[in-house]
This record gives structure tokens, C-alpha cells and sequence, in this order.
């Protein structure tokens, strides 16, 4: 299995600081995680929350 990392939007907080949300997953291949994306419309959800994934790198270890 490969590890890749998935990024959300960036927004600024009322303190005017820019963050970003990322999740790392699990998936055999790039094409494993477009098509969970594409049956979720964009979202990545779990029980911390959902965000629309806006970049997805390939973690090298």
C-alpha cells in the first residue's frame, strides 16, 4: 500500500492565520483514491469532520 497525503482548502481564521486540512490515507494507487473522491463528490469525511480535497500528494518515506 501506498500513503498519500490529502489536502483541503486553505482558510483564515478570525486572527487572520491561514490554515490548511490534511489527512493521510491508504490506497494502492492514485486512480483507488480519485474514484473514492469522485463517489463522494470531492469530500473526505470521517469522525472528525469532512473537508473538499483540493491536492493530493504521494507521501515518500
Amino acid at each position: 500500500m501506498k500513503k498519500f497525503r490529502l489536502f483541503g482548502y486553505m482558510f483564515v481564521d478570525d486572527k487572520k492565520q491561514g490554515m490548511s486540512i490534511a489527512k493521510t490515507v491508504e490506497a494502492t494507487s492514485y486512480a483507488e483514491i480519485i474514484q473514492e473522491l469522485e463517489s463522494n463528490a470531492g469530500w473526505i469525511t470521517d469522525t472528525n469532520g469532512a473537508f473538499k480535497v483540493a491536492y493530493i500528494e504521494e507521501v515518500v518515506e
